[in-house]
């Protein structure tokens, strides 16, 4: 199976944390759907005869499409690509962008999952962070979707955010749980260079909350989601039951086939990345050509040290098979004579076949895994 992602780089504002590729203007959004439907062309050869099985519009804001445009890129990829079995479709959707005329129409489409960016329930929150709603309107959101029989609902949530109480995230992550979604997200808030929060941390205005506060909070979410019968799939990820993972997601940790269209879009063939140019203007001009791409060329090591990270990212883990079959026993003997040391010291756990991360070590998960990569000397 295979992954196709289609980027929407739109949004009304940028918020204060935001560092992904994205215009506040929508002036030429008929320009760049074009745009879209040639690069969609260009590439109809690349999935070949593997079928699609999800479909996800990211952002950016995608809600900001009227949906007849969403299901005008899905037909076209419906044209070009096997989307037979196509299981699942998401939409990435702001708060404020719905109400229940945008409902009725997305009801309409071929669209069977919302993802929302709700991110707090406190409204003092989300001014700091510099989102559009508010905490009520993320709330009346979901409710309606849920109204209008949308039944696989997720919902991003930020920890990490300064000033934030323990209490205050406990509370956000029980809210988010009373509501009733499917999935839950919920994401360490990073704080980069070129954002107003990065400008605000560097002149000193801006106070990160700590290590130790990050990781506390990341217990309390895992605590409350799985007491609550969530499955911890991900470090960042936990969905009601099986079903109700994020297909999507897992084929990028699964190392599976993946097309990514629109200005940074980054693509995945199992030998290469591919990447798109990250200028919108640009993008217009030269979609359906291959002057929009950069490549990289993934080398063995490349290959195994991006399964080590998204290995030990899952609740799959490193499966002594698996690491066997694809990187010979030479990788095998390697990997577990790097891990020695983590299990000795409880930062990784073997349970028969599988080695893991255990729940509580996963907000140190970057320097575990980073020490456990092949380098080639």
């Amino acid at each position: 199976m295979a992954a196709l992602y289609i980027h929407i780089p739109f949004c009304k504002t940028r918020c204060n944390y935001c560092d992904f590729y994205k215009s506040t203007s929508c002036a030429k959004t008929e320009d760049y759907i074009e745009a879209l439907e040639r690069e969609m062309e260009y590439r109809r050869g690349y999935f070949g005869d593997t079928p699609v099985d999800t479909v996800f519009f990211g952002g950016g804001t995608p809600s900001l499409l009227p949906p007849a445009l969403l299901q005008r890129l899905i037909d076209k990829a419906r044209s070009l690509w096997n989307l037979e079995e196509v299981s699942e479709i998401t939409v990435e959707a702001n708060p404020d962008d719905i109400t229940e005329h945008y409902l009725d129409e997305l009801a309409r489409t071929d669209i069977n999952r919302l993802s929302f960016g709700v991110q707090s329930f406190i409204d003092r929150d989300l001014k700091l962070l510099g989102r559009r709603h508010n905490a009520q309107q993320a709330v009346e959101a979901i409710r309606a979707a849920q109204a209008k029989g949308f039944g696989n609902i997720s919902l991003d949530l930020i920890f990490g955010i300064p000033g934030m109480s323990l209490r205050e995230w406990e509370n956000n992550v029980l809210r988010a749980v009373i509501l009733g979604v499917q999935h839950i997200s919920a994401y360490c808030l990073t704080i980069s260079d070129n954002t107003v929060f990065g400008d605000m941390a560097e002149a000193g205005t801006l106070i990160p909350a700590s290590d130790e506060i990050c990781e506390e909070q990341f217990m309390i979410c895992h605590r409350i989601l799985t007491d609550s019968g969530f499955c911890h799939y991900e470090i960042s990820n936990y969905a009601r039951g099986e079903e109700f993972r994020s297909l999507h997601n897992w084929a990028y940790w699964c190392g599976k086939t993946y097309l990514g269209l629109g200005p940074s879009a980054h693509s995945y063939d199992g030998d290469q990345r591919i990447y798109s140019v990250n200028n919108l203007e640009k993008y217009i001009d030269l979609a359906g050509t291959d002057r929009i791409y950069g490549r990289e060329i993934l080398s063995r090591i490349d290959k195994y040290n991006e399964y080590i990270m998204t290995a030990l990212r899952t609740d799959y883990g490193i499966r002594r098979d698996a690491l066997s079959e694809r990187f010979g026993f030479k990788g095998l003997l390697y990997f577990e004579y790097c891990a020695g040391k983590f299990l000795r010291n409880g930062l990784i756990v073997r349970e028969g076949n599988v080695y893991r991360i255990p729940p509580e070590k996963l907000m140190v998960s970057n320097s575990i895994i980073s020490d456990l990569f092949y380098i080639e000397e």
